[in-house]
């Protein structure tokens, strides 16, 4: 009995063995292999298995189709592979076939061995290195494309644009005095430019008027305001003899460059622009954008009624959309020719007034949050928002409005709350305490009110330093929702402190792409604190602002420049209504850009 059942064990695993080798077997063999065999036929069982196991070798030499389905091996791909590189093709004419070959010399730095590339006459000009940070700061597929091969054919307008780079690079490393190589390449350009000047051809030639303007944008960045100006007037007369910018070549750009750089420099320095310039920005400033198209976007520039591309940034948080939603409301305000500035600012602009001051800073949960990019851009929005908030309350000039920037900070109130019970309707003077310290640089004046969305403190008079103080009734009804204790007081900031905060706040957002999608956003920061900085006495700040704004413009204006037109006249209508004590400034806004527009509509 138990032999038999080894039998069975030796039996089965045969079987089993057998199934293995074999790919795929017929539905009767299943069910042989199934049915457990009788003890007493056991010899006959192994005949059967034996006369199977020959069937299955024979079914692998002519397998069955369901058989070749299992065994066919994957076929290779027979789609033709593009090459890695295309190759030359000889009989077409590419663009340096047609340029000759500059001179050469001796072997140079490894970047440009045979300095192929048009060279300083100051021999301490690293070329090369230039131009890689012309690359670096300015660079993009616009650029590429419709200016930097007008800029390839002649010396000076090559050697313009590294002036751009390296004036530039002297803001980025606070440099106090500008480098050896910034001058040498300013002395350049001009030397070029002088000699065209002598002849009648070339005097006011498209790459002439090119290296003119790319000087003006350096000395826009380094602040260099004597020869701007002169520069500024010797580019107007060559357009004049060129007949009017309609004239100018490079498809538009150059007019476009010229027009817009115009205006930009007029808005750091809060002052009118040039007409021509103007009228020629008003005449393309207008295209379609369909909804989903990624365009540069700001409190300036919003041509769908309402922000679309910073709903989608993910650069943009909840916070920092807000706070530029109420910068939009208080601008359109300012800017309703409809209405009267004479009569105040209106509760709409008054409820985002608050709201933009009040807004938490980041500086507040530093010490226990690990701050990211984001919240850095939140940051910088906040406090240019603050400015200009502050200066379209006020209806001052943004340079003014730096030194009135009032800052929220909650702090213990220095006096108890019986102060509530006061009958006589107003405060004793110890809660009119101010403490002026010249360690801290502020002016601290205790502010009363809930800490809910409206700024918990009254409105202050546009032409005084001081606030009203509320009434024992306010008092009342806000200390039953927030103790006395923890009242708001604000501070005065100095103008210099802020702008150095929003500088921090810049460098640790990474501008290096510009903000990408919300370069809109870092251009009317630019411009905004641009022209809030303009009397500053800390140059290297006013530099920064200055550089960061020429830097956004240069990135947009080839992709973008009826954004970029829109946006200066914009804010050429802003400034204009923040300097109404000035006359020529009331004029250029009662016939601003956006009134004439809107009457077409």
């Amino acid at each position: 009995m138990q032999t038999n059942q080894v039998s069975d064990k030796n039996r089965a695993n045969s079987e089993a063995s057998d199934h293995s080798r074999s790919s795929l077997g017929s539905q009767s063999t299943t069910k042989l292999r199934t049915i457990k065999t009788p003890k007493v036929k056991a010899k006959k069982s192994d005949d059967k298995i034996h006369r199977l196991s020959q069937s299955t070798s024979s079914s692998q030499e002519a397998p069955h189709h369901d058989a070749q389905v299992a065994r066919t091996r994957p076929h290779q791909s027979t789609l033709t592979q593009t090459p890695i590189v295309v190759p030359m093709m000889d009989d077409r004419v590419y663009p340096f076939d047609e340029r000759p070959v500059p001179e050469l010399h001796c072997l140079g730095n490894g970047l440009d061995p045979f300095m192929t590339m048009f060279q300083s006459r100051n021999t301490r000009v690293k070329v090369e290195k230039l131009k890689l940070k012309c690359s670096r700061y300015f660079g993009t597929q616009g650029l590429g494309k419709h200016w930097i091969p007008e800029c390839l054919d002649h010396p000076h307008t090559f050697l313009s644009t590294l002036y751009m780079a390296s004036a530039h690079d002297d803001v980025i490393h606070k440099r106090e005095v500008e480098s050896l190589e910034t001058a040498a390449l300013r002395q350049d350009v001009i030397h070029f430019v002088g000699g065209n000047l002598t002849n009648t051809e070339q005097s006011v030639a498209d790459h002439n008027i090119i290296a003119v303007s790319q000087l003006i944008l350096g000395d826009v960045i380094s602040r260099t305001d004597v020869g701007l100006r002169f520069h500024q007037n010797g580019i107007a007369t060559m357009i004049n003899q060129r007949g009017g910018l309609r004239n100018l070549g490079v498809n538009g750009q150059l007019a476009s460059a010229v027009s817009w750089a115009n205006l930009a420099t007029a808005v750091l320095q809060e002052i009118p622009p040039t007409p021509m310039y103007v009228d020629h920005c008003e005449m393309r400033a207008i295209k379609t954008y369909p909804l989903i198209a990624t365009i540069p976007e700001s409190p300036l520039y919003h041509p769908h009624g309402k922000f679309m591309t910073i709903e989608r940034s993910a650069n943009c948080n909840a916070n920092a959309q807000k706070l530029l939603e109420d910068v939009r409301t208080m601008m359109e305000d300012l800017l309703d020719t409809n209405g009267s500035r004479r009569a105040g600012i209106s509760n709409k602009s008054r409820s985002a007034y608050d709201r933009i001051i009040g807004s938490q800073s980041v500086q507040q949960s530093r010490r226990t949050t690990i701050l990211n990019k984001i919240d850095w851009k939140y940051e910088a929005i906040r406090l240019a928002a603050i400015v200009q908030a502050q200066a379209m309350f006020d209806q001052v000039p943004l340079s003014e409005a730096l030194d009135r920037v009032q800052v929220p900070e909650p702090q213990t109130a220095m006096y108890s709350s019986s102060a509530a019970s006061f009958s006589n309707g107003s405060f004793s003077s110890t809660l009119e305490i101010q403490d002026v310290s010249p360690a801290t640089d502020f002016t601290e004046s205790p502010m009363f009110g809930s800490n809910s969305e409206g700024f918990p403190f009254n409105h202050r008079l546009s032409n005084s330093s001081t606030f009203s103080r509320p009434s024992l009734s306010t008092l009342q009804s806000s200390s039953s929702d927030v103790p006395l204790q923890q009242q708001v007081f604000t501070r005065i900031v100095s103008g210099d402190t802020m702008l150095r905060q929003l500088r921090e706040a810049l460098e640790k957002s990474d501008i290096t792409d510009c903000w990408s999608d919300m370069a809109g956003v870092l251009l009317w920061i630019g411009l905004v604190i641009g022209a809030a900085s303009n009397k500053s006495t800390d140059k290297n700040l006013r530099r920064y602002f200055s550089a960061t704004t020429m830097r956004a413009c240069i990135m947009l204006c080839f992709e973008h420049p009826e954004a970029i037109h829109s946006t200066m006249l914009r804010m050429t209508d802003v400034v204009a209504a923040l300097g109404k004590n000035s006359g020529e400034g009331q004029l250029i806004r009662n016939d601003s850009f956006v009134s004439r527009k809107r009457s077409k509509n």
